[in-house]
């Protein structure tokens, strides 16, 4: 969700490009591939902008079977009375209504649900954490206010756009704001030199760096357990490596080159980590056709032994088509 537009807060037009963008590329089989049906974005020109939010994420909360993701971007603002940390949303930014606002912890309580079946919750702010929106900024935060805190989600991978003292930027007559932006460029061109499915702190160094490298507020990450080795897209960058091939091309002059073969099985849990359940399920019908049944059923066990269920009985269903 992103927001744009505000009664009395400065407007943020690379806000709207910045969810059409991101919106594009997670259903974009090269990089993601979700259905387009499993990316809910929230009507917020209604009367009820928080209700509006709050309906979509349970209603999210609810479908999400492996991988539940969270986007905000919008003006983030403080209580300076409880030190909560809101998220404005439009025609609701007078702190005031207490009742009427978006208060992170309403996101944490959604997903923090022990019901849930999403095994990996991942969450995304670039926004501030003051009510101070500053002409060209996203707002600043005093220092006094330790966002680390705020945002931390039990059990979640949590990425925001700078730190607690630092102010998130929305350069004015950019297309995408600075870090949304960096994130489209990373999953729209790729990461050279990166492994062939980015996960979340891969994301997260090749961010840091770029965006410090330009002098930009450089983002922050929290995480739970091994979230942050969630596989969350392809690496559009990515080239298979190659190694020398034995026998008689061994004498020929200059390198001779082949494709290094990556198990079935091992790309089958790759793919279906990265939401790509139909290369999951080719890769298993190679599986089967070459003969590696007890391979996939020992991957199976290894999950359910991991207490990653959900993995387990997702490659499970795949399997049965096999």
């Amino acid at each position: 969700m992103g927001v744009p537009e505000y009664d009395s807060l400065p407007p943020l037009p690379a806000v709207r490009e910045n969810v059409g963008a991101l919106r594009r590329l997670f259903a974009d089989p090269a990089v993601w591939g979700l259905p387009t049906e499993n990316i809910l974005v929230p009507d917020l020109t209604g009367p009820d902008p928080l209700g509006a939010v709050m309906e979509t994420l349970r209603s999210a909360a609810r479908e999400a079977t492996d991988t539940l993701l969270v986007y905000y971007a919008g003006h983030g603002l403080t209580n300076i009375l409880t030190g909560e940390l809101v998220l404005a949303l439009p025609g609701v930014e007078d702190l005031d209504q207490w009742w009427r606002v978006l208060s992170f912890d309403h996101i944490r309580r959604a997903l923090t649900d022990p019901t849930l079946a999403a095994a990996r919750r991942v969450v995304v702010l670039d926004c501030c954490y003051s009510a101070l929106a500053l002409a060209g900024d996203m707002g600043s935060a005093p220092a006094s206010i330790d966002v680390a805190a705020l945002t931390e989600v039990n059990g979640a991978y949590v990425l925001t756009a700078c730190a607690e003292s630092e102010t998130a930027k929305a350069p004015p007559g950019a297309q995408y704001t600075a870090f949304t932006g960096e994130l489209i460029t990373a999953l729209e061109d790729g990461i050279a030199d990166g492994p062939e499915l980015l996960d979340l702190h891969t994301l997260y160094r090749h961010l840091a760096t770029v965006l410090a490298g330009k002098r930009w507020p450089v983002p922050q990450q929290r995480s739970r357990n091994s979230i942050g080795d969630l596989a969350l897209a392809r690496n559009r960058a990515w080239s298979a490596p190659a190694a020398p091939v034995d026998g008689d091309d061994a004498g020929r002059s200059g390198p001779v080159l082949r494709r290094i073969t990556v198990p079935a099985t091992e790309r089958a849990r790759l793919l279906q980590r990265a939401g790509n359940f139909p290369g999951a399920a080719a890769a298993l019908r190679k599986a089967a056709v070459d003969q590696e049944p007890e391979a996939l059923r020992q991957h199976i066990r290894q999950l359910r032994r991991a207490n990653r269920h959900s993995e387990a009985a997702a490659l499970w269903r795949l399997a049965e088509g096999v």
